[in-house]
């Protein structure tokens, strides 16, 4: 089983992480550099999410890139302004973590990101182009004004509070149309970018229309699984 929990110290967000690391067999293992996938996980959710997806494991192992899970509680994966520096943490930090303990190759970095850590992804990705060459979003939130407009209006969201949203965005009502409104249409992008959802997905609408605007398509699956092995090929196919 190529599959291990990793426990460290962060700067950036002034305590311990967890992770989830997927990485070919040890005996396949050469004395070469890997490319990498820091992949930030769903609101509600931790490293571990990934683990039921059983095919990850041979896709690591077949393709021979590490995959990256950080635990980055709910933060979206971006900078709180009174809190941890999760963005700072996952463009700069967690990488050179990583390349520290494992053959990892710096010019084939790639980020990604599932749920609302796709949003998070996303932004990154396009604030480090020269850190990040690919980005994955499997199943993305990227319409987090409207979320965020729906929040401070009373709605309901689960795994999410207007104190959890506040903490990232600060005020609600004034995320559209600003830096962190990622689907304004002069919003900068990663250089390349992949869009997979599955079927039964019910934001696919929002990711088809965010894919034309970053003149892409979105790749359709029948579950995660099947998303995860055509977004892991694209990446890996230089």
């Amino acid at each position: 089983m190529a599959v291990l929990e990793l426990n460290a110290l962060s700067t950036a967000l002034s305590g311990s992480f967890s992770a989830t690391v997927f990485f070919p067999d040890q005996p396949q293992m050469k004395e070469q550099s890997y490319p990498a996938l820091y992949f930030i996980h769903d609101i509600g959710g931790d490293d571990t999410d990934l683990r039921p997806l059983h095919n990850l494991e041979a896709l690591a192992n077949e393709l021979g890139i590490f995959i990256l899970c950080p635990s980055l509680m709910h933060s979206f994966g971006m900078d709180l302004p009174w809190g941890g520096k999760y963005g700072d943490f996952v463009r700069r930090e967690f990488p050179g973590i990583c390349r520290h303990m494992f053959p990892l190759d710096e010019s084939r970095q790639y980020l990604g990101g599932m749920g609302a850590g796709a949003y998070g992804a996303f932004w990154n990705a396009a604030k480090a182009p020269e850190a990040f060459s690919k980005c994955l979003l499997i199943n993305g939130h990227f319409d987090v004004a409207s979320l965020c407009e729906d929040v401070a209006k009373g709605a309901q969201v689960p795994n999410l509070t207007t104190a959890n949203l506040e903490a990232v965005f600060g005020d609600l009502k004034a995320v559209r149309g600003s830096e962190l409104d990622i689907l304004r249409p002069d919003a900068p992008a990663p250089k390349a970018v992949f869009f997979g959802c599955e079927e039964s997905f019910p934001g696919t609408e929002v990711s088809l229309k965010f894919a034309k605007q970053c003149n892409t398509s979105v790749r359709m699956g029948a579950d995660l699984e099947s998303v995860f092995d055509a977004g892991l090929r694209w990446l890996c196919n230089e």
